[in-house]
């Protein structure tokens, strides 16, 4: 065969293919046939058609997980973009030893979520936690500060751990489009009179818009069905202030071994984040 050959091109991404229907393809549709059988590990596997929807909607711990998750993703994702653009800005103007600082800013991003949430589970230990201490030293409180009493304090603590893992990320992409800019740009505004903020407002962020973009997208399509971290740090509580929807459908999983509604849930969770993705790809074209 010539290379130029199109069959010979379909061979060459045929191990490719196999590789995406076993791993992708096949699960999802497998989620979705489940999601419409009565599978709960006491009766009969049958064909229940919308029940487990039903079931699912009419649920009030699923309302109040989804609200939990839109509260965790939106503070994460605020977190995420303020930190990243920071660090990215802060990283752009080092030029002396600029990779070794970029190589250590990428560790928190490389440590794995169930890790994150054991060390922030200690830092925010009441006991012996180092948040706790440096406060009641500061003088901003006289006791020791716990968030796994606080139902408010419980939910800043997990968006505050999960974007100490989210920040790297946004600023590597915010980075390389910072660095990307043509510099003759910056000179151009400083010699009109712009200062720092209007050539970050009119210089910087215009240009860094599509790679800020994709970056949101993906933060909060990822931290709406983050557990990792909330599971061992705060486990959903106090009071399942922190019972986000994904905590919501590992309980189906694991604790009801409901795969039924477990999979009706996941469908709904492919299907809010897939909104999400195309409202984000729509207005970053505008």
């Amino acid at each position: 065969m010539k290379i130029s050959d199109q069959t010979y091109g379909f061979l060459l991404n045929v191990p490719g293919l196999v590789v995406v229907f076993l791993w992708v393809v096949f699960p999802a549709g497998l989620l979705v046939v489940t999601s419409f059988l009565r599978y709960d590990n006491l009766s009969p596997i049958v064909f229940g058609g919308i029940d487990n929807y039903r079931r699912l909607f009419s649920d009030r711990l699923l309302w109040i997980s989804l609200q939990k998750a839109a509260v965790f993703s939106g503070g994460t994702t605020l977190m995420t973009y303020v930190g990243g653009i920071l660090l990215a800005l802060a990283l752009a103007g080092i030029h002396r030893g600029s990779a070794v600082f970029r190589s250590v800013m990428i560790i928190p991003w490389a440590v794995p979520p169930i890790v994150s949430g054991i060390i922030w589970k200690w830092i925010f230990s009441p006991d012996f936690g180092v948040v706790s201490d440096l406060l009641m030293k500061v003088g901003l409180i006289g006791k020791p500060l716990s968030i796994y009493s606080n139902t408010s304090l419980a939910m800043v603590g997990v968006i505050v751990a999960d974007s100490w893992t989210r920040i790297p990320f946004m600023g590597i992409i915010l980075l390389a489009a910072l660095l990307s800019i043509d510099r003759e740009l910056y000179e151009a505004a400083k010699i009109d009179g712009a200062g720092a903020l209007a050539r970050f407002g009119f210089v910087s962020l215009p240009l860094i818009r599509g790679p800020m973009f994709v970056g949101l997208m993906i933060t909060i399509m990822f931290s709406f069905r983050t557990i990792d971290i909330i599971i061992p740090l705060t486990a959903g509580g106090p009071g399942r202030s922190t019972y986000v929807f994904g905590y919501y459908i590992y309980d189906q999983l694991i604790k009801t071994l409901n795969f039924g509604v477990m999979a009706a849930a996941g469908m709904v969770l492919f299907g809010i984040t897939t909104a999400v993705s195309m409202a984000m790809l729509s207005l970053s074209r505008r």
